[in-house]
């Protein structure tokens, strides 16, 4: 029983119910909300794990509840969605959101991605206080390439001296890649070694995450430094 806190915020029953007994089954304790202002409320007070967060109608405010979670917390969420091809969840990834799970779902692989997510997580909480993932990511020395500077110790990030805020997964895939200079990843990969476990074809996820790690990063997106798309391949971190 590893009693991590799942917080669910999801307003259909049916669906809330399936991913409570499955979570609380897999040792999780689980507990849930069905509106903005209640998961507020459960958030602050429980101080979750990880949260699963549905953005699809009739929860009509999940992007923001996404956006304001994330404005003073790290904590892993996972968004779900009915409309796997919806501009939600591209905005939602966006704003902060790790991965995201498409309905219909097989509950076995929620909760392997919830276990995935769980174990490459870094949590930033209100008391400014860092929990560090499993692994190796906070125990490296500083990576320092032409200006950039990667401490994966403090989770900080330097450019030209000065900081770039990041989230949680654009943090880990720049350490991934920065620790391998000049080796094309394909997307498959970089989703295997960062969320820890197969894509099985969800690769927007780490679509969407580059895309925002390489506009916080380069100056000028057409002609990179540093995170380079290698057409019809992959990525990889090769500074000129």
């Amino acid at each position: 029983m590893n009693h991590r806190k799942i917080l669910i915020i999801e307003e259909e029953p049916e669906a809330r119910n399936i991913l409570k007994v499955y979570l609380t089954e897999s040792g999780f304790e689980v507990h849930e909300a069905t509106g903005s202002l209640e998961a507020i409320e459960q958030f602050d007070r429980l101080e979750p794990d990880l949260v699963l967060l549905n953005i699809a109608p009739p929860l009509t405010d999940g992007l923001e509840l996404c956006q304001q979670i994330r404005s003073y917390s790290n904590v892993p969420i996972v968004l779900v969605s009915g409309h796997p091809h919806s501009s939600d969840i591209i905005r939602g990834l966006e704003l902060g959101a790790d991965d995201y799970i498409a309905k219909p779902f097989d509950p076995e692989v929620v909760v392997a991605r919830v276990q995935a997510n769980l174990r490459r997580s870094a949590v930033f909480r209100r008391d400014r206080r860092w929990e560090s993932p499993a692994g190796t990511l906070s125990k490296e020395e500083t990576i320092r390439w032409k200006g950039l500077e990667i401490d994966p110790l403090r989770f900080q990030v330097l450019l030209g001296g000065s900081p770039v805020m990041l989230v949680t997964k654009e943090f880990q895939l720049l350490v991934y890649l920065a620790r391998n200079p000049g080796t094309v990843f394909t997307l498959e990969e970089l989703y295997a070694a960062v969320w820890g476990m197969e894509s099985h074809g969800n690769t927007r996820t780490v679509i969407v995450h580059l895309s925002n790690l390489r506009k916080k990063l380069e100056p000028h997106p057409n002609g990179p430094l540093y995170i380079h798309n290698i057409r019809g391949v992959g990525y990889k971190f090769d500074p000129r």
